[in-house]
């Protein structure tokens, strides 16, 4: 079952994993890498950049309280290269700031689909 955080819209066939989901396919990729010989970080980030191609990523991290607590996943392979792809972003402005929010890299407005409200749980 998907536990994605409630007020986060993702576009149909896109969702995020479990926090089960995750260990388990943290615990497979560590065991591959081992097998492989691969550094564990490396296949880490293979994985996951895989899953968010197909659509599939990984649960929001705690917002960092002293800016905006509002996040957004990029998460349209088409507007976002692949480095970018999956990687949560929070806005850095001040709390309770007016407008469309910042993360440096990724911009967005309030409401838009992968996005998570400021003060909301992720």
């Amino acid at each position: 079952m998907t536990t994605q955080p409630a007020t986060l819209r993702l576009p149909d066939g896109m969702r995020v994993l479990t926090a089960r989901e995750m260990r388990v396919v943290g615990d497979a990729v560590r065991q591959a890498a081992r097998r492989h010989g691969v550094r564990g970080h490396v296949a880490e980030e293979i994985a996951y950049d895989a899953l968010a191609a197909a659509g599939v990523f990984n649960e929001p991290p705690q917002p960092e309280p002293d800016t905006c607590t509002a996040q957004y996943l990029p998460h349209d392979p088409d507007a976002y290269e692949p480095d970018m792809l999956g990687v949560w972003q929070q806005c850095e402005d001040d709390p309770g700031h007016d407008g469309r929010h910042d993360a440096g890299e990724a911009s967005w407005p309030e409401g838009a689909p992968g996005s998570i409200p400021p003060g909301a749980p992720s």
